[in-house]
């Protein structure tokens, strides 16, 4: 149970930056302060940043195997992405493929380096 209270707050995390930092990164773009193209890089440069770092603190607070844990958020992640695009009925291309193995490859990484850079 402590384990999933430690991960769901992880996720929960995640989901919150990544809600507030698309809304700052919408306003901007409404606003046309930013172009589009610097607004789809910056689409996908928040999440997998975000990714990242969250990855990176639960590899510090995990004991063993920091790509697990890494592969573990990505895959909830992923779920999530997957359940939002049914409901939208958006098509699943090779994009979508190559940006999932992204992200599950970014929080992997930013994992096993939170579990090494733990302070004994």
């Amino acid at each position: 149970m402590q384990y999933l209270k430690k991960l769901g707050k992880f996720i929960l995390f995640t989901l919150i930056s990544i809600i507030l930092l698309g809304l700052m990164l919408n306003a901007l773009y409404y606003f046309d302060i930013i172009s589009n193209n610097v607004y789809n890089i910056m689409k996908m440069v928040i999440i997998l940043v975000i990714l990242f770092i969250n990855s990176l603190l639960l590899g510090k607070n995990s004991s063993k195997y920091g790509i697990v844990e890494g592969l573990k958020l990505g895959a909830i992640f992923l779920l999530f992405m997957v359940i939002i695009k049914l409901i939208i009925k958006s098509p699943f291309d090779i994009r979508t493929f190559i940006y999932s193995i992204i992200i599950l490859l970014t929080t992997s990484i930013g994992a096993v380096i939170g579990i090494n850079k733990k302070t004994k």
